[in-house]
């Protein structure tokens, strides 16, 4: 492979995390959070950047470019939120930066993990089923704890989320392990969310957020 396939291997998720980042920022934006607080809502939780991760980490060649891609997108995604937050707003959320760094320090190793549904092994259909876990119970604990959502907002929720899953199922190899971590994460989620329910566990999307 050569010099400049390498250097590009590193720099689309790069480039892609500092537009990602440019556009969540801005979706923080007032106006945009009276008129569309959906899409501000779903640029600042955690399904979103999990989605873009696992797919970068699922279509690099191997589990180490997988840990060191999906690492170079969160620098890039945080450098561009933070970096306008602080240079150019004068404004330093210290609590969030810690949050997401200690995200960032740890998507290497969820990177690798992802990667590993590569294999013919059956742990490969548990971990294919973790990102799902995480779109489910994040999208039905938001449109069920988030009161002021309109009918048409919790559509185009809906609506996202499924492109979400539906598009990281399509680069999960095999058909046959498409459908089980699909209908494993399900399953998880269900469990999970009818423990946040039943106060058994705490809701962590809700702590982390309000961090």
């Amino acid at each position: 492979m050569s010099k400049d396939s390498n250097k590009r291997l590193f720099i689309w998720p790069f480039i892609t995390g500092i537009v990602l980042g440019i556009i969540a920022k801005f979706a923080d934006g007032r106006n945009l959070l009276y008129y569309f607080p959906i899409f501000a809502d779903i640029m600042g939780r955690f399904g979103i950047w999990v989605w873009v991760a696992a797919l970068i980490a699922v279509r690099s060649k191997t589990p180490w470019l997988a840990a060191v891609r999906s690492f170079v997108f969160f620098i890039g995604m945080l450098s561009a939120y933070y970096g306008y937050t602080v240079l150019l707003l004068n404004f330093f959320p210290k609590s969030q930066m810690i949050l997401w760094g200690i995200i960032a320090m740890l998507t290497p190793f969820g990177g690798f993990l992802i990667w590993l549904i590569h294999k013919n092994k059956y742990y490969a259909n548990l971990i294919a089923s973790l990102p799902f876990v995480l779109f489910f119970t994040e999208w039905y604990l938001t449109i069920c704890t988030e009161g002021y959502y309109s009918a048409k907002d919790k559509f185009l929720l809906s609506i996202a989320y499924l492109c979400m899953s539906l598009s990281l199922s399509a680069v999960i190899p095999t058909n046959m392990k498409k459908i089980f971590s699909l209908l494993l994460g399900l399953l998880i989620s269900i469990i999970l969310i009818w423990l946040i329910q039943a106060e058994i566990i705490i809701n962590p999307y809700e702590i982390l957020l309000n961090i």
